[in-house]
């Protein structure tokens, strides 16, 4: 599944060429999924960011199990990897704003090496219980995806609008106890792509199907032609159709 989307060429594990032929990248901002991480180490070009969230919980969990001992230990866990999500909000807005990024840099650098020094003397001390052996463990197998997140300002330190975007679907999926067959699994993606944009384009979902399924009506019962269907595409759509859209549908 991974390679058929990322462009993975599954007898090489290599990334495909590109469109104009020379070698592609592609940077993937996940989870910590060991098929991500497998992929990542084999092809050339593919570069894995790994999410802070999802480190984040580690030492939250951590401090849940044994607060006693812990409490101030993953505090201290969580101002840190906060101080990070400060220094990576620099990177981001002088990115954006195409100012030097010199200075945004040396502050990601002085935070991440902090978070670097804590955990290699916090692995190495005796005596640390077991759930913030586990924290730090983690931290230290995902390390290298984790801190390149300095090379991407453009790219956010979690995946958490990605996991947001599908939470309905994954729930649909799981309520509906998956799909029963690959033609089902794909008309299902089909359908949420299609939701999916249109949310993004700002549109009512329920205005835009009916809008595109009384036109198919009107063509008896088939999709319109392809002039009149690019008349769908919420990046072709004119202004007047994109406001309409917009609108819930009327009651009843």
């Amino acid at each position: 599944m991974l390679a058929r989307h990322a462009g993975i060429d599954e007898a090489t594990g290599q990334l495909r060429d590109g469109p104009d032929g020379g070698p592609r990248q592609l940077v993937i901002s996940s989870d910590f999924y060991a098929v991500y991480t497998s992929a990542g180490k084999k092809a050339s070009g593919l570069v894995n960011l790994f999410c802070w969230a999802h480190i984040r919980r580690y030492f939250v969990r951590a401090g849940d199990a044994n607060p006693d001992q812990l409490t101030y230990w993953r505090q201290d866990w969580l101002d840190r990897i906060k101080n990070l999500y400060a220094a990576h909000g620099q990177l981001t807005a002088a990115w954006t704003a195409g100012q030097p990024l010199d200075d945004a840099q040396q502050a990601w650098d002085e935070t991440i090496g902090a978070i670097d020094a804590a955990r290699r003397k916090q692995m190495a001390a005796p005596g640390l219980q077991e759930p913030a052996k586990k924290a730090l463990a983690t931290l230290n197998r995902e390390w290298d995806g984790l801190a390149r997140h300095r090379d991407y300002p453009m790219i956010g330190l979690d995946n958490n609008p990605a996991e947001r975007a599908i939470r309905r679907p994954v729930v649909t999926r799981k309520n509906a106890y998956g799909s029963r067959t690959d033609e089902a699994a794909r008309l299902a993606a089909r359908i949420w792509t299609v939701t999916g944009t249109a949310e993004m384009a700002g549109l009512n979902v329920v205005t835009y199907l009916t809008a595109y399924l009384d036109e198919c009506g009107r063509n008896h019962g088939k999709p319109p032609p392809e002039p009149e269907l690019e008349r769908f595409l919420p990046w072709k759509a004119s202004p007047a159709d994109l406001q309409a859209w917009a609108k819930p549908p009327p009651p009843g």
